[in-house]
């Protein structure tokens, strides 16, 4: 058992890099950077530790480590996550039944589920005491950044030797923080190891590097030797497919301006319905804009036929799933892309069982997971073993179960979004 597990209630909160309110006698004890951490001078990691460290993202033990090599727990990441960035609310967190409200780490775990970087399990839990493989890692970070691959994904991945390991729900999302240079493979930048436990020396490079990112720290020097664990892969577009759209810099100017709270109707290009299993997250689902969306002025920002991508993800209480909801997270107009900040309601939809006509599901649209669940639930036989899995957490739902009903959404009068926050584009 790791020792950070050992650690009292507070000791932890300050380890995680929680404010120096929360712990206040403990605080002058804590090394102030890497350089005073007896376990990290000369690891492979120092240099991310270290500037983490330094912004008090991340700190070290009262005995002066830092413990680079430790796992980390999903409680532990989203309080680091907490401490990093700061995220519009997505959606509502409404409490995970494994997570009691006196936790230490409750905060941090609802705030990482409402700004999109976490989610939980089919019934309502979170599992804070589990481990986190590096691929829940960088599939977060994604999530909650709101990455999308600007190039092909299966491209992407095979720089590197093992993507075969890597699970289907997290190819998108892994291909998405490689391209932004996020992923960092220690000891053979080649092998992503994508199922083995993050470690805190993993979470810190990741951390780092998706600050770097966003232009929020610098890059470390090109001299310093964690620099050729970096995984530097450049997206590369389909052949013969169109040029990836370009992000422009966000505008302050009026004139292209969406206030926070517009209505935004949309619609489902490739059927009239879209159906999940209860728990079920289906990512990079992509919908069209009904009509145009202007500012305040009466000019159009947002041209209706404007392409916008995102999550269906399912909304959970008291350990019963309500419904589920999308959360867009990037719109493309014209040959342009930009960050999209906006939700739906919580959609209950129809529930279909085994006594609902076949006939009612004309023209759905299903994942892998819901074709199957689907079929067994109208009578016919299909091995769902395999594909058959759970929400975000990539965990396989136990295949000698079936939902017992699934939600038919009808886009077009179901997933009317909101804006979460101010939207602007530059012409």
């Amino acid at each position: 058992m790791s020792n950070v597990r050992h650690l009292s209630s507070s000791a932890l909160l300050l380890v995680l890099g929680m404010t120096a309110s929360t712990v206040v006698p403990m605080v002058t004890s804590a090394p102030a950077s890497a350089a005073n951490f007896t376990d990290a001078r000369s690891h492979w990691a120092r240099p991310f530790i270290e500037t983490l460290a330094e912004k008090q993202i991340i700190a070290g033990f009262p005995d002066g480590t830092f413990k680079p090599d430790a796992p980390v727990t999903r409680a532990q990441f989203a309080a680091i996550v907490k401490n990093a960035f700061t995220g519009n609310q997505v959606r509502v967190a409404r409490g995970f039944g494994d997570v009691p409200a006196k936790y230490w780490a409750t905060s941090a775990i609802n705030k990482a589920y409402e700004t999109g970087f976490m989610s939980g399990y089919p019934g309502g839990t979170f599992k804070p005491e589990q481990q986190i493989p590096k691929v829940q890692v960088l599939v977060s970070l994604s999530s909650g950044l709101n990455y999308t691959p600007k190039g092909v994904a299966t491209t992407t991945l095979a720089a590197f030797r093992d993507s075969g390991e890597i699970p289907d729900y997290a190819k998108t999302g892994v291909a998405a923080a490689a391209e932004r240079n996020v992923v960092v493979n220690y000891p053979n930048v080649s092998f992503l190891n994508p199922n083995e436990t993050a470690t805190r020396a993993d979470v810190a490079a990741y951390i780092h590097q998706a600050l770097v990112n966003q232009g929020k720290l610098s890059p470390i020097a090109t001299s310093e030797g964690a620099n050729t664990y970096i995984a530097k892969i450049t997206a590369t577009p389909a052949t013969g497919s169109t040029p990836t759209p370009t992000t422009s810099p966000v505008s302050t100017d009026p004139r292209y301006k969406v206030a926070q709270g517009t209505a935004v109707n949309i619609r489902y290009l490739g059927s009239n319905k879209i159906v999940v299993t209860p728990g079920e997250t289906i990512n990079n689902l992509n919908l069209r804009v009904v009509d145009d969306i202007k500012n305040a002025q009466g000019a159009v920002v947002i041209p209706r036929d404007s392409e916008i991508v995102g999550q269906l993800i399912p909304v959970s209480s008291n350990s019963q799933v309500l419904g589920t909801q999308f959360i867009a997270q990037q719109v493309t107009i014209g040959t342009r892309s930009y960050p999209l900040s906006a939700r739906s309601q919580v959609v209950n939809g129809q529930r279909v069982d085994q006594n609902t006509n076949p006939g009612t599901l004309k023209d759905a649209v299903t994942s892998a997971a819901t074709n199957a669940a689907l079929a067994v639930l109208l009578g016919q036989k299909v091995d769902v073993g395999s594909i058959l899995t759970g929400a975000t957490g990539g965990q396989a739902t136990n295949p000698t179960q079936t939902p017992d009903n699934l939600i038919v959404i009808n886009p077009s009068t179901d997933l009317r979004l909101t804006l979460s926050s101010d939207f602007y584009a530059t012409p």
